[in-house]
């Protein structure tokens, strides 16, 4: 495995790692989670790919970053497509999970020479996964910076954990204006508000239908990654292939809901197959 540094356009530097041999296939987990907790199926892709994994902005060991025009996810987005450039590796096989799966349509979508193909599961859509997710990744560090400005937020779970990771990210924290994280934290926010009619959380239907590259979909199967949701987007995609999840619902939910205190990457390496007869087909 190669270990690696990029630096985005405005300065920010997201570690990343580099595995196997053969076309790039980009993993990029759900949530903010940390790039290589998705190394299980890095390692099974590996066998005849090259995989990239990274920690995204706000993740893993990447620096902190809030501002900017855009919402996050689309900031993810574009820097996955600018370090698929920097690598000299695409287009790129674009692959995730939840907000993976997002950030992987939004980079095929924002910036198509990227995209080889889309390889997608966990796909958040309808409106209870517009409450869940907005909630999630937001609230807890609204409610922080309004109890205790910045410094409260530096306690908050999530930053506590990418300052434990990156102890620089403290000092960039706390160089920001409290009202203005507040401000830019709710504008982050909208991009997850439930749209009537909307297939997936933060992607517009019209932009699904312009996308014209293969991609392979799985069905979800809990409450905000529905079966629904994937299904529709297979359905505005022109040709997007659409297959059952290959985990069952109970095996899912196990992991999903902590029933069982184990996360849902467990289970990812069980794509692996398809992923990869896929990619051999459309090569």
């Amino acid at each position: 495995m190669k270990a690696g540094r990029f630096v985005t356009r405005d300065g920010c530097t997201l570690p990343y790692w580099l595995r196997g041999k053969g076309p790039l296939v980009t993993l990029t987990p759900g949530g903010r989670e940390p790039g290589e907790s998705v190394a299980l199926l890095a390692e099974a892709l590996a066998e005849q790919a090259t995989v990239l994994t990274w920690d995204r902005r706000n993740a893993g060991a990447a620096d902190v970053f809030v501002g900017g025009d855009l919402p996050e996810c689309d900031v993810w987005a574009e820097d996955l497509a600018d370090l698929i450039a920097h690598l000299g590796m695409g287009p790129a096989w674009i692959a995730g999970g939840s907000a993976g799966a997002r950030t992987s349509l939004l980079c095929a979508i924002r910036r198509p020479e990227a995209a080889k193909g889309l390889l997608l599961w966990s796909c958040s859509g309808g409106p209870y996964a517009a409450q869940f997710l907005g909630f999630n990744y937001h609230v807890a560090e609204i409610m922080a910076v309004q109890r205790g400005g910045m410094a409260a937020v530096c306690e908050s779970r999530h930053f506590a954990e990418r300052i434990a990771a990156n102890p620089a990210n403290r000092d960039r924290l706390l160089a920001l204006d409290a009202e203005q994280f507040a401000a830019d934290m709710h504008r982050w926010n909208a991009a997850y508000f439930y749209t009537p009619g909307q297939a997936l959380t933060g992607v517009a239907n019209d932009k699904l239908a312009a996308i014209r590259v293969p991609t392979l979909i799985f069905e979800g199967n809990d409450d905000v990654h529905t079966a629904e949701a994937s299904r529709q987007a297979a359905s505005l995609i022109p040709g997007a292939v659409l297959r059952p999840p290959p985990w069952s619902q109970e095996q899912w939910l196990d992991h999903f809901t902590g029933r069982n205190g184990r996360p849902v990457f467990e289970l990812y390496p069980l794509v692996a197959p398809a992923v990869l007869d896929f990619i051999g087909r459309h090569s």
